[in-house]
């Protein structure tokens, strides 16, 4: 990845914060998903191996997995449910016949 690369998919993604060390050493943290201790340590040399779409992958890890489920014949997802049906959501009992 250039830095005409890391720039651009530092400016699409918003929450992805970094930081630099003295050796050029690049730490990201993605605050949706991560705490304030978990960082992914990228070296100078290993930055121009990787792409964009993998560092995304690895910011990520597979946690951007929006829940669906079907409510009275149609599908929908819950993170546009307010607090009150995530209640209900959640007190559900499930059966099997």
């Amino acid at each position: 990845m250039t830095h005409e690369e890391l720039n651009s998919f530092l400016e699409a993604n918003p929450k992805v914060s970094w930081a630099e060390d003295e050796d050029g050493t690049l730490y990201f943290r993605h605050s949706q998903y991560d705490s304030e201790h978990e960082k992914v340590k990228v070296t100078p040399d290993a930055l121009s191996s990787v792409t964009p779409a993998q560092l995304e992958k690895i910011l990520v890890g597979g946690r951007n997995v929006d829940q669906i489920t079907r409510i009275t014949g149609y599908f929908s997802k819950v993170s546009g449910w307010n607090k009150g049906k995530r209640g209900e959501l959640a007190d559900r009992e499930r059966s099997s016949v």
